[in-house]
């Protein structure tokens, strides 16, 4: 009779080193999930962080820029006024030339009593010695650049045998520089 042969010393190897195979594959999948994880987690704390200094980024850029645009408009009224000074300047200047011009083609015998802008017109009033010089005059006016007679006042002899004249003159242009 044949002997018996015992397989449970086998079996116990056996089983034991199945349990060992799978007890590693199931720590190896356990470590490998929890190595994946905190990787997993590390990248989305450096992506917040990168999101974070990226938003702070942003918001120091829009500080930065809201203070540029803030002096570079003031920088453009600076300008405009500079540019309006300029304009009221230059202005100022045609008129004192088309004055001085007025006042070298004035006549000898004629002198100016009142002179006054108003609603962008130059009035003129006077005296001349002569009838003759009010013609002078009025065609000295009439020969002046830049301004243009309008309708003529009234012209008088005070008491004194002198003629009292009273002129309007309208700038060429209508919306001519005023003073």
């Amino acid at each position: 009779m044949a002997q018996a042969v015992n397989f449970l010393p086998w079996r116990a190897r056996q089983q034991r080193r199945c349990l060992r195979v799978w007890i590693t594959i199931f720590s190896a999948s356990l470590l490998l999930i929890v190595l994946l994880a905190t990787v997993l987690r590390m990248y989305a704390l450096q992506e917040n962080q990168r999101l974070t200094w990226v938003q702070q980024a942003g918001v120091t850029l829009q500080a930065g820029l809201s203070q540029r645009q803030t002096r570079l408009l003031a920088q453009q009224a600076e300008r405009q006024a500079r540019q309006q000074r300029h304009q009221r300047l230059q202005a100022t200047r045609e008129w004192q030339r088309t004055l001085t011009r007025l006042a070298d083609a004035l006549p000898a015998q004629a002198w100016l009593s009142e002179l006054r802008f108003q609603q962008g017109m130059l009035s003129l009033a006077g005296y001349a010695v002569s009838f003759a010089a009010l013609g002078e005059l009025e065609t000295a006016l009439n020969a002046l650049p830049g301004l243009r007679m309008g309708k003529p006042g009234a012209a008088s002899r005070d008491t004194q045998g002198r003629w009292q004249f009273n002129y309007a003159l309208l700038p060429d242009a209508p919306h001519a520089p005023q003073p």
